[in-house]
């Protein structure tokens, strides 16, 4: 299976009629080799691995079954995988990730996986950001014509040669040290910015909000 998702993965999202906004922000960051994190809603996840193999990228991929096929096709995409999640092995993986952006690799997440709730930001991107001290950049896909799955996330399906959107958010640090309540405050923060970039992306291609 991963083959034949590798390839659609790349078929649906490669004939997309795209536009990026602001301009070219995180290419800006690979360009001058800064390291940083990605965030963007599992529900975006198929143009996420179309877009995240362009650069070299390290995803954060849960050890669940339905993770499986995600960390085989990711693969046959380019990227690495570093393997848990807020439920299981989540601490593991995310030291990999900071071994790896340290090597110049992209950090990719999906902060809302791999069970939901949908768009509710868990802490585990916060504690990223705080370990490797590189910025958090929400971004979001979506697209005209797409189809919806009846899933926990409304996972979000492009068709092909559809209008489509790239959004960049604002880009994030967060402290090293931060008490409880700091931490709360920078993951409601992080959550907003990713809403809003995914209600501008949906906005830019007329796809109706989830």
């Amino acid at each position: 299976m991963p083959w034949p998702a590798s390839l659609l993965v790349r078929f649906l999202c490669g004939t997309a009629r795209i536009r990026q906004y602001p301009g070219q922000l995180g290419p800006a960051y690979v360009e001058e080799n800064k390291p940083f994190i990605f965030a963007v809603w599992h529900s975006r996840i198929i143009f996420a691995a179309w877009y995240f193999s362009f650069y070299p990228t390290c995803a954060m991929i849960s050890r669940h079954s339905d993770g499986e096929l995600a960390a085989a096709t990711f693969k046959k995409l380019g990227m690495e995988a570093a393997r848990g999640s807020s439920t299981e092995g989540g601490m593991t993986a995310l030291r990999k990730l900071v071994q790896m952006m340290n090597q110049g690799l992209i950090a990719a997440i999906t902060p809302d996986g791999p069970r939901g709730p949908a768009r509710r930001l868990q802490e585990g991107v916060i504690s990223l950001g705080q370990l490797s001290q590189r910025p958090i950049i929400p971004i979001s896909f979506s697209s005209r014509h797409a189809v919806r799955l009846k899933s926990w996330d409304r996972f979000l399906v492009p068709m092909p040669f559809s209008r489509s959107s790239i959004v960049y958010g604002e880009p994030i640090m967060v402290p090293r040290k931060l008490d409880a309540a700091t931490k709360e405050e920078y993951r409601i923060r992080v959550e907003a910015e990713l809403n809003r970039v995914t209600d501008l992306s949906d906005e830019m291609v007329g796809q109706p909000k989830t």
